[in-house]
């Protein structure tokens, strides 16, 4: 039991990333229709194992099974990137997801690790364009000062 007095939604946080690769894999599999946003994936869990609140998923993450985050954010940004590199996302979009969801950076690295390999053509691409927007609304936004 938690503190609430229900029992959790998931037994483990094992049950829950296997949950989510379903859902990513189901997304894999449909033609990158959808994006694997926590809210996405909680109107998935509601069809297919139990009706589930963003709450509850935050807290699944973030309190009862803090040691599956980062697997959780890297499948998230596999999903995003392998969607980016075969043009069914918007590159813009893929970027902002994978920055503000997964934790990615301009240089290129995670802020959960520090990746051993070299950039490659495609995020390089993908950073240099989110360049180029960020400079293009910090010049939009000074020309409004």
């Amino acid at each position: 039991m938690n503190k609430s007095g229900k029992p959790p939604k998931f037994e483990s946080g094992e049950q829950l990333i296997e949950l989510w690769l379903v859902f990513c894999d189901s997304i894999v599999d449909g033609g990158f229709k959808q994006i694997p946003t926590q809210a996405a994936f909680c109107r998935w869990l509601g069809e297919h194992y139990a009706e589930t609140s963003e709450r509850t998923l935050y807290n699944a993450l973030n309190k009862y099974f803090p040691t599956i985050k980062k697997e959780f954010r890297q499948i998230q940004s596999d999903v995003i990137m392998q969607g980016g590199m075969l043009g069914k996302y918007n590159p813009t979009m893929a970027i902002f997801g994978l920055k503000n969801w997964c934790g990615w950076s301009n240089d290129g690295t995670n802020s959960d690790h520090v990746s051993d390999f070299p950039e490659d053509a495609l995020s390089r691409a993908l950073r240099e364009e989110s360049e180029k927007i960020e400079a293009e609304c910090e010049w939009m936004n000074s020309e409004r000062n």
